[in-house]
C-alpha cells in the first residue's frame, strides 16, 4: 500500500494522550481506536487514579477541548503488567470518536525482517501527528518471552502506545514503546542518577562558607552538576536515534477478541 495514501486513510484513528494531574501535564503518549475502544501502552497511563487523560486528534486547534476522562472512571477492560506486554485497551463510547478510523489487527506472524512498516504518533508532546517509515530490523523474544519488533526508527517520548503497521494490509502488527531501553539508555540513566545524588549532597546544609577569589567552589560544581545534566538528558534522548521497538500485537488482540466473544 502506498504510505502517502495509508497515512492519509488511518489518521484521523490516531490519537494524542495527554496524562493531567490537577490540570497540569505530567505525561503524554499516542494511542489509536480500535473497535470498541483505544489501546494504548499500559506504562503511560499507570498512574495516580486521580489522573486525569486528556484526548485529543491531530486535528485539534486552539480553540477545541480536549475530551478528558478521569482515569477512576475509565473502563480499563484488559490490561497486561507493564514488563511484558504492556498494552491497554480502554472502553470508550463518547460520541467524539464515531466516524473516525478503526483500525485491525494482523498477524504478525506473517510479518518478516527486512519489510516495511509506518508508526504513527505524537513524539515530545507536539500537538502535530508525526508519520515515520521504517524495515523491521529484528523480530526477536525478551527475558520473559515476549515477541519484540526492532525497527530502523527514532521512537521518541510520546511515540508509546502508537500503531506499528504493516504496509501491505494496513493493520497494526505492533505497539510502539518506549519502555524498551539498550545498554546505552541504561548507562545514562545510571549517569543521571550520579549527577542527582551529587547535586543533592552539595545542596545540602553546611556549617562553613568557603570562597576562592570572591566564589563559592562548591556552588560552582553545582552549577556544573546542573549544566553536566542538562546535556546528559539530551544525550540520553538520541541515544537510540535509528532504533525503535514494538510489541507484538498478537497477544493484545487475542485478548480484545477474547472481551468481543
Amino acid at each position: 500500500m502506498d504510505p502517502t495514501e495509508l497515512i492519509e486513510e488511518v489518521r484521523s484513528g490516531v490519537l494524542q494522550i495527554m496524562v493531567e494531574r490537577n490540570r497540569d501535564l505530567v505525561g503524554n503518549a499516542t494511542g489509536f481506536l480500535v473497535q470498541g475502544g483505544l489501546v494504548t501502552n499500559s506504562h503511560c497511563i499507570r498512574t495516580d487514579v486521580e489522573d486525569v487523560i486528556a484526548l485529543r486528534f491531530d486535528n485539534f486547534t486552539s480553540g477545541d477541548n480536549p475530551i478528558r476522562l478521569e482515569l477512576s472512571r475509565c473502563d480499563i477492560a484488559a490490561e497486561s503488567p507493564e514488563s511484558e506486554q504492556d498494552y491497554a485497551f480502554i472502553r470508550l463510547s463518547e460520541p467524539e470518536f464515531a466516524k473516525r478510523h478503526v483500525f485491525e489487527f494482523a498477524d504478525p506472524s506473517a510479518l518478516s525482517v527486512g519489510e516495511q512498516v509506518l508508526f504513527l504518533g505524537f513524539p515530545f508532546g507536539s500537538p502535530h501527528l508525526t508519520s515515520h517509515l521504517g524495515y523491521v530490523s529484528s523480530i526477536h523474544k525478551d527475558n520473559v518471552g515476549v515477541e519484540i519488533i526492532q525497527i530502523d526508527g527514532s521512537v521518541n517520548g510520546g511515540n508509546s502506545g502508537g500503531p506499528l503497521l504493516d504496509l501491505k494490509s494496513g493493520q497494526v502488527v505492533g505497539i510502539v514503546t518506549r519502555a524498551v531501553k539498550g545498554f546505552i539508555i541504561e548507562e545514562f540513566d545510571r549517569l543521571l542518577e550520579a549527577l542527582q545524588h551529587n547535586s543533592q549532597a552539595l545542596q545540602s546544609p553546611r556549617k562553613a562558607l568557603m570562597s576562592v577569589a570572591g566564589i563559592d567552589p562548591l556552588k560552582a560544581i553545582g552549577k556544573s552538576f546542573a549544566a553536566m545534566e542538562v546535556l546528559a538528558r539530551d544525550l540520553r534522548r538520541s541515544a537510540n536515534v535509528g532504533i525503535g521497538y514494538a510489541y507484538s500485537s498478537n497477544y493484545v488482540r487475542d485478548q480484545i477478541n477474547n472481551l468481543r466473544s
